[in-house]
């Protein structure tokens, strides 16, 4: 413990040095002020410059009561060192604050070196500040660069909360990071930047520790037990300096501790740091969802959204055809390129829908709609996303074509149930998606493409939950392996459909209804109507084989349920 004798000694002998070098600096820019003709400047430079006046004024009449050598309650008078040091170093952020914003904006090269001068005396006044601290505390007074922009530092933007009771030291961070791009929010206590925080997201925070009603360390103590912390970004920035402070900051969560006076380029480069973490925090999220739900679930992740749990969802398989032959004949390189290109166009296509790219398997493709956020038309969103995919060939095709020699074909399948949803992958990796019957029923209709010559089957369930807006018709009912209950299986009216598909839709839908009632010469005729409509229509070709295999065995053994021969 410091003697209290000792402590008043250092204060009084401070006092004696800072006295004369805060009236100094007075007369500096009082004589600034006198000779700049300021009709000449911007109203805000004039603005500016008589207020430096009035804030030097300030901290030379403030220094008697700051270093005051009975107005000390602790024991040693450490407290009210700590106490001081904070007051004068704030006093000196409102003029290194003026002088930074004049810096950054000069009118000529003559009113620059007086703004220079003005800061040199500031500097000199902050080492002096700074020599009250134990000689391990003290801060090297850094030469001045607040000149440079500091928007060429910060490479991010946002949204960000100011928490300080100082008007005067929000009104400094407004005006240097409004032009920035920034989007500044301004709490006077803690209270209430705990409300702000609560009712919106912020990209970062910048907090003051000495407060009214609620300091900083207790601001950081809440947002820790809330978990906040850790996804916001907190930068403390405060008159305190000692090391103690930033120690307990960052001990509590605090991302960084920046002491007073602010140094912008400092200030953004700590901010343009902080940011970018959260920023990579978006991209692991942004791989999966839409980017609004990856900016939310990085800065604020819900548990309940995230954890395994039921939910009615639906999925979307997407295959690209003869994927092996194609890679073979065009070698890696052109295989990764060609395959990025449409798995690019894909994925977008689902992130627009609002879909979860859950997965990439090769040449395949999976989404899923419904969680993590409710979405209740999920099925429609599916569904249209599988048509866009199908509308977007004709683009891929007409770039890639001569690439691939030959055209890019897709298999889609989409399925609707309720299946196990969550991060599904491990604490090395995040995967978001779904699990069980759903999941491989899905996969198993996109499968089933290849056998009905459709490029996007849908299951019943799927169909149930579609508006009328959807045309379909409904193809056959079938087993698929490893799943014993038998799906009906649906084809939604592709994109750029001749004129004649609804004619085709109620002509296959009346003929599969004879042949399930095992009429079988009425279902031929019928089919036949839909061929002379369709020539080439693969579901109407496969029922055919299905109707004459059945006429030869004359019904023995009939079942209207197709065993498909494969996945």
């Amino acid at each position: 413990m410091r003697p209290i004798a000792d402590t008043n000694d250092m204060i009084k002998d401070l006092r004696d040095k800072l006295d004369p070098a805060a009236e100094a600096l007075c007369r500096l820019i009082h004589r600034f002020l006198s000779e700049t003709d300021l009709s000449q400047c911007e109203a805000q430079t004039s603005a500016d410059l008589e207020k430096l006046a009035i804030e030097a004024d300030a901290f030379r009449d403030g220094i008697r009561d700051w270093f005051s050598l009975d107005a000390s309650d602790d024991e040693d008078g450490s407290e009210q060192i700590r106490q001081a040091r904070h007051d004068a170093r704030n006093s000196l952020n409102h003029l290194f604050g003026l002088v930074q914003l004049m810096q950054m904006t000069p009118p000529s090269p003559s009113f620059l070196d007086r703004v220079e001068q003005v800061a040199a005396g500031l500097e000199h006044c902050l080492s002096l500040v700074a020599t009250t601290a134990s000689p391990e505390d003290v801060e090297k007074p850094s030469q001045s660069t607040s000149h440079d922009n500091p928007c060429e530092v910060a490479e991010e933007t946002g949204a960000i909360l100011v928490v300080d009771d100082d008007a005067e030291n929000r009104e400094i961070l407004n005006r240097l990071l409004v032009p920035c791009g920034f989007t500044i929010t301004e709490a006077t206590h803690g209270k209430e930047a705990l409300q702000f925080l609560e009712a919106e997201d912020f990209d970062a925070v910048l907090l003051d520790i000495e407060m009214p009603e609620m300091n900083g360390f207790e601001v950081l103590e809440e947002l820790r037990e809330k978990g906040t912390l850790r996804h916001t970004p907190v930068i403390v920035v405060t008159g305190l300096q000692e090391e103690q402070d930033a120690v307990r900051c960052i001990e509590i969560g605090a991302e960084d501790f920046l002491s007073r006076p602010i140094r912008p380029a400092l200030l953004m480069a700590r901010l343009s740091a902080s940011l970018e973490k959260k920023r990579l925090r978006e991209k692991v999220f942004e791989q999966h969802f839409t980017p609004e739900l990856a900016r939310e679930l990085a800065r604020n992740p819900d548990p309940m959204k995230m954890q395994a749990r039921e939910a009615e969802v639906s999925v979307l398989f997407c295959d690209i055809r003869g994927f092996s032959t194609i890679s073979e004949r065009l070698g890696p390189t052109q295989t990764i390129d060609w395959l990025s290109g449409v798995m690019g166009e894909f994925s977008s296509i689902v992130i627009e829908y609002g879909g979860v790219l859950v997965d990439y398997t090769g040449d395949e493709l999976m989404a899923m709609w419904g969680a993590p956020n409710e979405q209740l038309d999920h099925a429609a969103l599916a569904c249209k996303a599988g048509l866009d995919i199908l509308a977007s060939l004709s683009a891929l095709n007409e770039k890639w074509l001569p690439v691939v020699g030959g055209e890019t074909r897709v298999g889609i399948g989409v399925n609707t149930g309720i299946s196990l949803v969550g991060n599904v992958g491990t604490h090395r990796k995040f995967k978001y998606g779904p699990l069980g019957t759903t999941v491989n029923l899905a996969s198993r209709v996109q499968g089933a493409t290849k056998y009905l010559k459709s490029p996007l089957l849908i299951t019943g369930e799927t169909a149930k939950q579609l508006p009328d807006s959807f045309s379909s018709r409904r193809l056959c009912q079938v087993r698929v392996q490893n799943i014993q209950t038998p799906v009906h299986l649906h084809e939604l009216k592709p994109p750029h459909a001749a004129s004649e598909w609804p004619d085709l839709a109620k002509t296959y839908e009346e003929a599969l209804a004879h042949f399930e009632k095992t009429n079988f010469r009425k279902a031929s005729s019928v089919l036949s109507d839909a061929l002379l409509l369709a020539p080439n229509d693969g579901p109407s070709l496969q029922l055919m084989s299905r109707v004459v295999d059945a006429m030869l065995n004359e019904g023995a053994n009939f079942t209207p349920t197709w065993t498909l021969p494969g996945k």
